[in-house]
């Protein structure tokens, strides 16, 4: 299940745009799968066929097919030298 911290919704009002989630490539080995985290980035991908449109609060979200929906993630937003970016909290690796 996605969520959006009500400060990335703040941070998402002020762009005055949707935000999608870009999925990394996934990595197969004969032991595990490995998919890193993805990105959060403003706009509509380039692919919209390939991502399902929702509604989270008051934000619209790109999520891809593929997402996994079956465990708790959110939306933050993520400061560092004064600098803010949207992040995705809760993501495991394998």
């Amino acid at each position: 299940m996605l969520s959006i911290t009500p400060e990335a919704l703040d941070y998402i009002r002020k762009e005055e745009n949707s935000i999608f989630l870009e999925m990394p490539k996934l990595i197969q080995n004969c032991c595990f799968d490995l998919q890193e985290c993805p990105t959060v980035r403003f706009g509509i991908p380039r692919d919209p066929q390939n991502y399902e449109q929702r509604k989270i609060g008051d934000a619209t979200v790109y999520v891809p097919a593929r997402f996994p929906d079956n465990t708790p993630l959110t939306v933050t937003v993520n400061t560092f030298l004064g600098f803010r970016r949207l992040v995705l909290e809760g993501w495991n690796y394998c």
